[in-house]
């Protein structure tokens, strides 16, 4: 009698302890789900390292797409051909369509603001497209300035939501001023699916002009797992005449030196002016099996800083 007792004395006293534990974890989880900006809760000692935080930079331009409309001042979308010059971007397949390695025909629709925040849209669907003119089976956003916004050197800041699935290959680049292809930085294009890994954040450098272009890699690998890419992150990328930085959330994540290059390639170090490339894209290679459709690229700001003299 005395351990029966025992037992029906504890009994609710350990399913009170257990109700209270789930309901502050289902508490706890909830509130991380529903945060508004995840990038609010990122250690702020490491945010205090970026370029931006540093009395050596000062910012020289930014975009927060504040406005009901992207500003065309600032950006082309919808084209890879610049509308008042005619440039194109070096070895473009057409006015819509970079290379057939990439499956989403670039329409203006799919690049538009929405919530203060420059978005870039995937879609699924049939299109007919006429420059290069095919059907395509997906459709895509791009957004750039060429000739509009660009830098020799300095740091850039992007406040970024990328899309996850096997298909997505979204990214933010630099493309060199005077049409011809390389150099080129991407300073962070995600790769759902990628044959160094499953999925793989990239930072590199391409040296050099086509045909003679080489290139210098670096993966964050897993990134999906590591960081949810589809959180709120600060990508941030230094471009120095030493060297380049890049760092998610004030964590260096890749340094390279122009000591680094090989003995034939340091004086290809990237030393002219650089637009950016923002572009949500679909890989042609990969299956289409776990990516939702339509998926989003969202930009919150872009940001350019240059060092004081």
């Amino acid at each position: 009698m005395k351990l029966n007792n025992n037992k029906f004395f504890y009994y609710p006293l350990i399913l009170s302890i257990v109700i209270f534990l789930c309901f502050s974890c289902s508490n706890s989880k909830n509130d991380l789900s529903d945060s508004e900006n995840p990038a609010d809760d990122y250690n702020e000692n490491l945010l205090e390292t970026l370029p931006s935080r540093s009395d050596d930079y000062s910012k020289v331009w930014e975009d927060h797409f504040t406005d009901e409309s992207i500003n065309t001042n600032y950006w082309t979308v919808g084209t890879l051909r610049d509308p008042n010059s005619g440039d194109i971007v070096p070895g473009a397949d057409g006015d819509h369509l970079l290379k057939d390695k990439y499956s989403g025909y670039v329409t203006v629709e799919d690049s538009y603001i929405e919530d203060g925040a420059l978005v870039l849209r995937n879609q699924k669907r049939s299109y007919t497209g006429t420059s290069p003119s095919g059907n395509y089976n997906y459709t895509s956003g791009w957004a750039m300035t060429m000739h509009k916004v660009f830098l020799n050197k300095g740091y850039i800041e992007i406040r970024a939501q990328f899309p996850s699935g096997d298909k997505v290959w979204p990214a933010l680049w630099l493309i060199a001023e005077d049409l011809v292809w390389g150099p080129e930085w991407d300073m962070f294009e995600y790769f759902g699916k990628n044959n160094v890994g499953n999925d793989v954040m990239g930072m590199h450098l391409l040296v050099d002009e086509w045909p003679n272009q080489k290139w210098d890699t670096g993966y964050i690998f897993n990134f999906d797992a590591l960081y949810n890419c589809e959180a709120w992150h600060i990508y941030g990328f230094e471009w120095t005449e030493e060297k380049a930085v890049w760092t998610v959330d004030g964590e260096v994540k890749r340094e390279l030196n122009r000591t680094d290059l090989s003995p034939n390639r340091i004086g290809k170090w990237p030393n002219e002016d650089m637009y950016i490339v923002i572009n949500n894209e679909v890989q042609t290679n990969a299956p289409d099996t776990n990516t939702n459709w339509p998926n989003y690229l969202k930009i919150d700001y872009v940001e350019i800083y240059k060092k004081n003299d």
